[in-house]
């Protein structure tokens, strides 16, 4: 049975270690002992120097004391004479000691011999002549330099002969490390031995089964559904092998449960697509990048043809309330790109048919062919597409259109009779002077007022809702103070983008109820005040101190026709808040009524970032 891989590469790992210790250790050690052998040499030969250089130092001593002595007589200049006499035994001695070689020991004797000459015939004869008597001597000076010179040649030999010692000991250091050098290069052959052995190790035993293993998955993925690893070889690659057969086996009954679930899909789909067809909704599928993936018969009966996704959301762009937007406010633009609307999230362009590329706002309305289609769209979680629906109004818009028709219709056949009785109302007033007469004339006038108040908020009421809007920059700040000079505004006050007739019926409505809530005998206390919210939009704020309206009335504040009077008599139609509401919802925003603390009412209105012209400075 083969070995395994770990075992056998373990082995030849631990044989390749062993090899490179032993080479490594030799290496270290051999080089170790010849370099301390050759340092050792040194050492000897530069005491043998320094020795031989000391006997020169004595001799020189003594020669200077003596000349001294010979010249002066004086027993001062003998003291160097007798320092050099008493250290050149020692010298001498040290310089036989550290002598590397016979050959250089008898060069130390001969100079020995050659100064014990100069100081018995010259040296010591002159120092024992008498103090204060010169002893020169003609005879005697040229006889003691020939003698000195002979022992400057005697050390110089010496000197010399150190040298060649220490040059040959550096020649034969440099021959064995050489010789080191080579045997340590053949015992580096040993390594190279075993990588070849765990190279040929691994081939056998991992490389030709893993090459035998790929051929088997290459001819897999060629088509051979049949194709096995052949089981062998060393027990990982065994098992690698079973592995590999049970994963293809797997792979191919995976295969079967695709292709299953696929035809199970592809008839899901056929069904969907059969279900959407019926739908009258038109739905338009598109994938991230804008290609259509799917569209029903409804949206290619109104010609939605194609989707884009859209353009990057500018920062603290708020959501738009989906609501129908008329034809007037479609945007047409060139198919290549629609353009995006600073402020205004964009939800898709759709191309619908031969009308071109239009900005499409949640809700809005488009003109396809003869047809009016309110489409909206809505990004796929994860970002996989957009799904883009139209739903067709054009008979609802005609009804619309005939019910606007009929209210300008029958509120302008309501005007003139209201017109002529508030004529004939002014002339009796005039006219009568009885007081019953007068009171009842003065009554049959605000009944024609309060009539004139109610048609002009039923058209105000039923057009808040589709009436076309025209925004424009709007300072809140001037439009309050306009109204009524006995409002407090807390603070700077931001500017919209909003269409200024709406927003100036909301307000005057809003303060004019605040003002009218104002208990009798006490002054209007009403403040008006705006704070940014977290996702860049605006907070107003209407707040007043009156007599407040009861916590149960409130879910029905905002409703047609109702009053809010906390049990007090108010003039007005009950339509009010409705159209306050309504206004408010067209922009996107939300309102809603609250007990203010302390008393009165609080009403605040949320608009999003989009209606911010100008933000609330900090």
């Amino acid at each position: 049975m083969p070995k395994p891989i770990a075992v056998t590469l373990r082995r030849q790992f631990v044989w390749l270690v062993v090899v490179l210790l032993s080479v490594g250790a030799a290496r270290f050690f051999a080089g170790h002992y010849l370099t301390g052998v050759h340092d050792a040499q040194l050492r000897d030969l530069a005491g043998a120097q320094q020795a031989n250089q000391r006997i020169l130092q004595d001799l020189t001593d003594i020669e200077t004391g003596v000349r001294g002595y010979q010249l002066t007589g004086d027993p001062l200049f003998l003291e160097p004479f007798r320092t050099g006499a008493a250290d050149y035994p020692r010298a001498h001695a040290e310089a036989l000691r550290t002598a590397p070689d016979d050959r250089t020991r008898i060069l130390v004797r001969d100079q020995d011999q050659a100064a014990q000459r100069w100081l018995a015939q010259v040296a010591l004869p002159i120092s024992a002549l008498p103090a204060g008597r010169p002893g020169l001597d003609a005879d005697r000076s040229a006889r003691g330099k020939e003698l000195f010179d002979a022992i400057r040649a005697a050390n110089a030999a010496v000197g010399a002969a150190v040298e060649e010692a220490r040059a040959a000991a550096t020649a034969a250091y440099h021959r064995a490390s050489s010789i080191l050098e080579v045997a340590l290069a053949l015992l580096a052959l040993l390594p190279v031995l075993v990588a070849l052995r765990i190279y040929a190790a691994v081939n056998r035993m991992l490389l030709a089964p893993l090459a035998r293993l790929q051929d088997t998955l290459e001819r897999r993925a060629g088509g051979d559904r049949d194709a096995r690893a052949v089981v062998e070889g060393p027990a990982e690659v065994r098992r690698l092998g079973a592995a590999l057969n049970a994963g293809l086996d797997e792979a191919g009954e995976a295969r079967e449960r695709i292709v299953s679930a696929a035809d199970e899909v592809a008839a899901q789909k056929a069904y969907l697509d059969q279900v959407l067809d019926v739908v009258e909704v038109a739905v338009l599928t598109s994938d991230a990048e804008g290609r259509v993936v799917h569209s029903n018969r409804a949206a290619r009966r109104l010609g939605l043809a194609a989707v884009r996704p859209p353009a990057p959301r500018p920062v603290g762009a708020a959501d738009v309330v989906p609501r129908p937007v008329s034809a007037a406010e479609v945007v047409p633009a060139p198919a290549a790109a629609a353009d995006v609307v600073p402020g205004r999230e964009i939800a898709a362009d759709v191309v619908p048919g031969p009308v071109g590329a239009v900005e499409v706002v949640p809700g809005r309305e488009i003109t396809a062919g003869d047809r009016c289609v309110v489409v909206d769209a809505r990004p796929l979680s994860g970002g996989a597409g957009w799904v883009t629906t139209g739903r067709d109004v054009t008979d609802l818009r005609e009804r619309e259109a005939d019910l606007a028709a009929f209210a300008a219709v029958a509120a302008h056949d309501l005007r003139s009779p209201l017109a002529t009785i508030s004529r004939c109302t002014e002339i009796l007033a005039g006219q009568v002077t009885d007081q019953d007469d007068a009171a009842l004339v003065t009554r049959i006038g605000s009944g024609v007022e309060r009539m004139r108040g109610l048609i002009e908020d039923l058209l105000a009421y039923a057009t808040a809702r589709d009436a076309v809007l025209e925004p424009a920059p709007m300072d809140v700040t001037a439009l309050i103070t306009g109204l009524s000079p006995a409002v407090v505004v807390d603070g700077p006050l931001p500017v919209l983008d909003a269409d200024p007739a709406m927003l100036r019926r909301l307000f005057d409505t809003l303060i004019g109820n605040a003002l009218r809530s104002t208990p009798p005998g006490r002054a209007a206390d009403v403040h008006v005040s705006a704070s940014a919210s977290a996702d860049g939009g605006v907070c107003l704020v209407v707040a007043d101190r009156g007599i407040g309206i009861p916590a149960d009335l409130r879910g029905r504040l905002f409703t047609p026709f109702h009053r809010g009077s906390g049990g007090r008599s108010y003039s007005g139609t009950g339509l009010g808040l409705a159209i306050c509401q309504r206004v408010v919802a067209r922009h996107g925003g939300t309102i809603a009524a609250s007990g203010n603390p302390g008393g009165g009412t609080r009403v605040e209105i949320t608009l999003p970032a989009s209606r911010v012209a100008q933000p609330v400075p900090s």
